[in-house]
């Protein structure tokens, strides 16, 4: 079933996009009033839709010449565009003549805000909240911008202070969230959101979230009801699908995992997606002939995937056809080259995939460089980093064991992954003053698997915490 493009849109603006689409689209004249153009160009902004967008702005131009709510509209296109020097000027020429006008200020925080200046956004915002119209959007946009500068007490009290309005919109609830989880305030984001649900029970972005929290706290059965709510609200809600077959999947329920997602099928337009993440499932329980089933089947429905290709590789490199691999990562390395010029807007996904390939198949050189690759995109998940890591273990890369694992511990202080990985590297480059240091912190059985030899040095091996004795002995193990 395919989502309506005005599902979440009143029939006021459905018929006032249709009207405009069927008249002004196809070269016929027809009236709006400035207020009908705002809104119709409000919606192709909202919805990312560039060419008509592009013409309603022209064409209340060309109804109202002199009109600032329209003019400032121009300017956010220019924006979006990055032409940022005429926007800023249009919008410091209307300050001019216009140095009370509330609107001209918020988008003058929106110019300053795409050109990475977060002071003088904000500052703006702030300019802009006098009249405390639609107060949630300026506060949230102020949440952002302290964000960006790592302020997160103030990115938290301005999320805060947006949600305790009445415009505060699904992004608000989300970021606000977001925020708080990467702070370890789990707990006051779930406050929050029950706080909203209470207030407002069909708010499907905060029962999303307070089912987030609910997992995050391994609270499942909780989460699973949060994420039922949020898909019985709007049954297109995808993300919910998914969060909740991760979380049946974190159960050890594969069978509703799997049922989740089949149910999204009806409801998502991404059906290779969809049928990608049924593929995964199947392929996390070692069942990689039934995933390669749901894998061709996403294939089916976009040839030119590059994840799914190099999913099906991950497949064939786990049933010894090593062959096959090579052929769907190379498929999927050449899709990659052909949309994106620049590794780091490529998937960490396809990169990982194709570096184990390659180093199955004796090809280092290659491996290295989709590894770096997949570093490359800032979007690679800590499974990821974790199989580099031992890929440089095993071709006796210390150096760069060194250089990586160290990075890592800065942002995971006492991970027993990396300590353990770090002290094997420097045990066998004879750096023991280092091993000393980071053994109160390794994983007795990864280093026992690892380096044996450690286990037995008269100096170090004593230093070694027993295996059993503390969380360090942990599942935390990939194998490439």
């Amino acid at each position: 079933m395919k989502k309506d493009r005005f599902h979440d849109y009143d029939d006021e603006l459905r018929n006032l996009v249709i009207e405009f689409e069927s008249t002004v689209l196809q070269g016929k004249d027809q009236f709006f009033d400035v207020d009908e153009l705002e809104m119709i160009i409000d919606y192709y902004f909202e919805v990312n839709d560039t060419k008509p967008l592009v013409r309603a702005v022209e064409y209340a131009e060309y109804l109202y010449p002199n009109n600032t709510p329209i003019r400032l509209r121009r300017a956010h296109l220019m924006i979006s565009n990055r032409q940022f020097a005429p926007a800023l000027k249009r919008l410091l020429l209307l300050r001019e003549k216009e140095p009370d006008n509330t609107d001209i200020a918020y988008s003058l925080g929106v110019a300053y805000s795409a050109m990475d200046k977060p002071e003088k956004s904000i500052e703006c915002f702030q300019e802009a909240a006098h009249d405390g119209w639609m107060l949630g959007k300026v506060y949230t946009n102020m949440a952002e911008e302290y964000y960006k500068m790592k302020d997160y007490a103030k990115a938290l009290r301005y999320y805060r202070k947006a949600l305790q309005t009445d415009s505060f919109d699904d992004s608000t609830v989300y970021n606000f969230c977001e925020t708080c989880y990467e702070q370890g305030f789990v707990s006051e984001a779930i406050s929050e959101m029950q706080r909203l649900v209470e207030a407002d029970p069909y708010n499907k972005e905060a029962w999303f979230c307070l089912g987030n929290g609910y997992r995050d706290m391994t609270l499942y059965e909780r989460a699973v009801d949060a994420y039922e709510y949020a898909i019985a609200i709007d049954k297109f809600f995808i993300d919910a699908y998914i969060m909740l077959s991760q979380t049946y999947d974190l159960q050890g329920n594969l069978g509703e995992a799997v049922t989740t997602m089949v149910r999204a099928l009806e409801y998502s337009d991404q059906r290779d997606h969809i049928y990608r993440t049924i593929g995964a499932l199947y392929a996390r329980d070692g069942n990689f002939a039934t995933a390669m089933a749901y894998f061709k089947k996403a294939l089916d429905e976009n040839p030119l995937n590059a994840d799914v290709l190099a999913s099906l590789a991950m497949c064939h490199l786990h049933l010894g056809d090593q062959s096959q691999a090579l052929t769907y990562v190379q498929k999927a390395m050449n899709i990659e080259a052909a949309s994106h010029a620049d590794p780091a807007g490529g998937s960490a996904d396809v990169y990982c995939s194709a570096a184990m390939v390659y180093d199955a198949v004796g090809n280092y050189q290659m491996a290295c460089d989709c590894f770096d690759g997949m570093i490359a995109t800032g979007t690679a998940t800590e499974q990821q980093y974790q199989l580099y890591v031992q890929f440089l273990y095993k071709h006796h890369n210390y150096d760069m064991i060194d250089l990586f694992g160290s990075d890592s511990l800065l942002d995971l202080p006492h991970d027993p992954f990396y300590s353990t990985y770090l002290a094997a590297a420097y045990f066998y480059t004879n750096r023991y003053n280092r091993v000393r240091k980071l053994l109160p912190d390794v994983s007795a059985a990864l280093l026992a698997d690892i380096c044996p030899e450690i286990m037995t040095h008269p100096l170090l091996g004593p230093l070694v915490p027993s295996v059993g004795d503390s969380d360090n002995d942990n599942n935390n193990k990939t194998t490439i």
